[in-house]
């Protein structure tokens, strides 16, 4: 009723509309790391450091992924500093040119001095985030930056637990079925999208694509802004869904997750969280 009253006094592009998928807030601080033996720095995504797992799940991505590479033999490193600090999409993608520069030379500025001037590679773990470390701040760096950004190996979560870290582990404990919902960013960056596929793929006996499975139309907000955009977008992919039962929903981006969830009424999850589910005891 109070995020009602405001959206009408303030407008709908400004305050956004409460939706009972949206997570509660994440843990006050990020899993405790080391730097001395670290494979692998990680990056959480700003989405992933403001909400916790699904309401009725233990399992937090941030969590999960510094367990499931540390299981590999691959510890990952988060830095102290991250706060302060963002992949720059979201300053893009609402037109905030001056913010967007600032962030955007920021986070590469951080990034090669966190991998020690790319020395090793930086996990993401949500590919909308990837794309725009990966990609899109480019444009925005200055000249001396964007060298620093050439020497750089953005991963996104997906590929560093396909490629580095599941031909490390024996899954210990498989599901049936899963129903994969690819992400847009995952579709242009391309390895993402594949290795998706990949690690549910070693997860469940049988995954699914589903025909229609396209954008969810959440776009970061969007969803909580204008709750028609994800039910449009997701109209028929969510029917394909709902024409038979699951034993996981899985999807790399956390705010699909919720546009997903919200659509179909099933628990979609981050696959890193089920790989880590899977492989316990899989050393």
């Amino acid at each position: 009723a109070a995020t009602g009253l405001a959206r009408r006094a303030a407008g709908a592009e400004l305050i956004p509309g409460w939706l009972p998928e949206i997570p509660g807030a994440a843990p006050r601080a990020l899993p405790r790391t080391a730097k001395d033996g670290a494979a692998a720095v990680y990056y959480p995504a700003c989405v992933n450091r403001i909400f916790g797992p699904p309401d009725g799940r233990a399992e937090w991505l941030p969590q999960a992924l510094v367990t499931v590479s540390a299981r590999a033999g691959l510890p990952v490193w988060i830095p102290p500093d991250v706060a302060g600090t963002c992949c720059a999409t979201i300053w893009h993608s609402k037109g905030y040119e001056a913010g967007n520069a600032v962030m955007a030379n920021r986070i590469v500025e951080h990034a090669w001095m966190w991998t020690g001037g790319g020395r090793l590679p930086i996990v993401v773990d949500a590919t909308s985030c990837t794309l725009g470390l990966a990609r899109e701040v480019v444009p925005y760096l200055t000249e001396a930056n964007r060298g620093l950004h050439g020497e750089l190996t953005v991963l996104d979560s997906t590929v560093w637990a396909a490629e580095r870290v599941l031909p490390r582990l024996r899954v210990t404990a498989p599901v049936g079925s899963a129903v994969v919902h690819p992400t847009c960013s995952g579709r242009h960056l391309g390895r993402p999208g594949a290795a998706l596929a990949a690690v549910a793929a070693a997860l469940a006996e049988e995954v699914v694509v589903p025909d229609d499975a396209g954008c969810c139309g959440f776009a970061g907000d969007r969803g909580m802004l204008h709750e028609e955009l994800t039910a449009a977008a997701t109209r028929a992919e969510a029917e394909e869904v709902a024409g038979r039962a699951f034993s996981a929903y899985l999807c790399a981006s956390r705010m699909c997750e919720v546009g997903m969830a919200r659509a179909t009424g099933e628990p979609y999850e981050s696959v890193i969280v089920a790989l880590e589910r899977a492989t316990r005891g899989g050393q």
